[in-house]
């Protein structure tokens, strides 16, 4: 006797085969907005531990050694030679967000005079995609950033 597969064994594999793909496809769904801020973060960190590394104490120039320029056309002009699309809309505070030798954040200043220390937290960029907002922050005296995810 041969037996086949019924209808309700059918039906029930592809319910199971539908839910599957649904979870499948989203996750993997691409996050612009995580991907846009972690390129933002690394490239910030890249320029406080270029300006660790170099002390502009003694410079009577300034070259932008340890400065990162966080204005919309810039970060965007900086990704595209990395070969990298921002996704999300970007807006910062500051212009330019400099280092010194002892990590601390300076706003506007490639001298970073005391004068230019930021003395408090402060939110340097704000990234915004599809009613989405996450925003990079960066807290005097040590010079950590902080991420505010959305929630």
């Amino acid at each position: 006797m041969k037996r086949g597969v019924t209808l309700i064994e059918l039906v029930f594999v592809l319910v199971i085969i539908g839910v599957l793909l649904y979870i499948g496809v989203y996750s993997f769904k691409p996050k612009y907005l995580l991907n846009d801020t972690r390129y933002i973060y690394m490239k910030i960190l890249q320029t406080k531990y270029e300006g660790i590394n170099y002390d502009k104490s003694w410079q009577s120039s300034t070259n932008g050694i340890g400065c990162i320029d966080l204005r919309p056309t810039s970060l965007q002009s900086a990704a595209q030679k990395d070969h990298y699309t921002f996704q999300a809309s970007i807006s910062s505070t500051i212009d330019t967000l400099c280092f010194d030798t002892y990590g601390r954040a300076h706003a506007d200043d490639n001298a970073t005079t005391a004068s230019s220390l930021i003395t408090t937290k402060q939110r340097v960029i704000t990234l915004s995609y599809k009613n989405e907002e996450t925003n990079i922050s960066v807290l005097p005296k040590s010079g950590y950033v902080i991420i505010d995810y959305p929630k």
